[in-house]
């Protein structure tokens, strides 16, 4: 990769962690408006917003709060209530509670559905470190 390249990398990386065009300048060792010109090129643009997405998609799976955990966690719960319903008669005092638990669990669960949504046509490099994926524009 040519040195301008890996720049414009580092540029787009960088950028999307939050950096000002001034601290980009300072640790790139690039002038501010080249830099101010580069965010206005569409492309990079694009690639720093995808870049956000992916780091924000991080911080959800970091702390477990992506809708994708959310799903899972109410789908135990909505299994174990369903398993626990199944065992009882309809004769049982507190079934109307697991009924009612399955009815707001299953509604839970169908607002979660949507995923998140990377902009323009991307090709995405998995990079496996551990047990977590991240992955890079």
């Amino acid at each position: 990769m040519s040195k301008t390249l890996d720049e414009r990398q580092q540029f787009i990386e960088l950028r999307a962690m939050g950096y000002s065009f001034q601290k980009l300048s300072d640790e790139l060792g690039i002038s501010k408006p080249t830099l101010i010109e580069w965010s206005k090129n569409s492309d990079i643009s694009r690639d720093i917003q995808n870049q956000r997405t992916l780091l924000v998609d991080d911080l959800q799976e970091r702390y477990s709060i992506t809708r994708r955990h959310r799903i899972a966690l109410f789908g135990e719960f909505l299994e174990k209530a369903k398993g626990e319903l199944n065992k009882r008669d309809m004769s049982d005092i507190p079934t109307d509670r697991l009924i009612t638990m399955v009815i707001k669990l299953s509604d839970t669960l169908k607002a979660d559905e949507t995923e998140l949504e990377l902009m323009g046509a991307v090709e995405l490099q998995p990079i496996v470190l551990g047990e977590q994926t991240t992955w890079k524009i």
